[in-house]
């Protein structure tokens, strides 16, 4: 306890530019803090991108310095700053953070992004065997809690996603100036980091089925390696398809925002998903998106409702859906239209971000 309130300790595995990640950086705007002492931790010193942002807002940050995650040495770390912060509540993100906080003797809450079955088997031995250890748990969507149902522990709670988007019109056009292209020509965009599951590949064989029949089409994928080369491969990969410029990937980009903003079509090609917040940011930007019918991902895109699935690994079905949303303006801009209506009605981050802090209030009284 700081101060008469409690703290709270928002703890994951990196402050790299993902998903999860954003969740907290820019849920912070929205934290009750006059109610919460907020503090952050993570292990990855590498991964700090975001920590300028939660700084900026005087949340105190710090690293943890595991090497590869959950270490003996991070673990250690971990004990001795909920003794030197107070900490009453420990919000956990992802499984390597979940299992470290479970260690505590502090009450967790606990947030799953993912389907549990995504993750290498050692972690999802640690996370099922220590499951029981959470007070809470979270889960984005349906189907990840779904993935949870075995597990010996609390029924996760679902609570979705929540975004808030700020680009102007002028990072739109630039975004299309870095790239060389007018305000006519297509683009397609791609948000995700290069790992396992996230689908580059399909992206790779629909970019070449798509630009043989549209040939003025450009692709852009934004996302870091997770390993180093990882970026070098999937050029590679896409150089030896015979794309040249058609596709290009960006790298890690603070940006990418500016890049989705002025798109036609955002897609989503991957394997497996949970709720995926890039998804969601499109549909906040009214960009029509097509992804794959994988995880939560049906939860908001409604098929022709709000914008268009199509089967994992096909990337033919991917071309032809992108497509058809090219060659046809009208419904593009209504299926931008609906699931800009859907994200703002149902997925706010103030509103995940108050559901998530009635949690911490049911735990600490308990």
């Amino acid at each position: 306890m700081s101060g008469g309130k409690p703290a709270v300790l928002v703890l994951i595995k990196g402050l790299g530019i993902g998903g999860a990640e954003k969740l907290i950086s820019e849920g912070a705007l929205f934290w009750d803090r006059e109610s919460y002492d907020y503090r952050v931790a993570y292990v990855l010193p590498w991964k700090d991108q975001l920590t300028p942002q939660l700084e900026a807002l005087e949340v105190p940050v710090r690293c943890l310095g595991g090497r590869k995650g959950n270490s003996v040495v991070a673990t250690g770390r971990l004990h001795r700053l909920v003794k030197e912060w107070n900490v009453d509540l420990i919000h956990a993100h992802l499984p390597v953070s979940g299992v470290m906080a479970r260690t505590t003797r502090v009450p967790v809450v606990y947030t799953e992004h993912n389907l549990a079955d995504s993750y290498r088997q050692p972690t999802r031995t640690l996370n099922r065997a220590s499951y029981w250890r959470n007070d809470v748990v979270i889960a984005v969507s349906d189907a990840v809690a779904g993935s949870l149902s075995s597990f010996p522990g609390p029924t996760p709670q679902v609570i979705p996603n929540g975004v808030t988007v700020d680009v102007k019109p002028e990072q739109a056009i630039a975004a299309r100036d870095e790239l060389g292209l007018g305000p006519e020509e297509p683009l397609i965009v791609h948000v995700g980091n290069i790992r396992p599951h996230k689908g580059h590949s399909t992206l790779i064989a629909a970019a070449a089925e798509l630009t043989r029949v549209n040939p003025a089409a450009t692709i852009v994928s934004i996302g870091g390696e997770k390993n180093s080369g990882d970026l070098e491969r999937i050029r590679t990969e896409a150089a030896d398809s015979g794309l040249g410029d058609a596709l290009r990937f960006l790298g890690r980009r603070e940006d990418a925002l500016s890049f989705v903003a002025a798109a036609d079509v955002y897609v989503n090609p991957a394997d497996v998903e949970g709720l995926p917040v890039s998804i969601l940011e499109a549909l906040a930007l009214g960009i029509p998106v097509v992804a794959t019918a994988v995880g939560g991902v049906p939860t908001v895109i409604r098929h022709d409702e709000t914008g268009l699935l199509v089967e994992a690994r096909q990337p033919t079905a991917l071309a032809t859906a992108i497509l058809g949303l090219l060659d046809d303006p009208r419904r593009a801009r209504h299926l931008g239209n609906a699931g800009q209506m859907l994200v703002e009605r149902d997925y706010g981050l103030e509103a995940m971000v108050r559901t998530i802090e009635e949690s911490y209030r049911r735990v600490l009284i308990d």
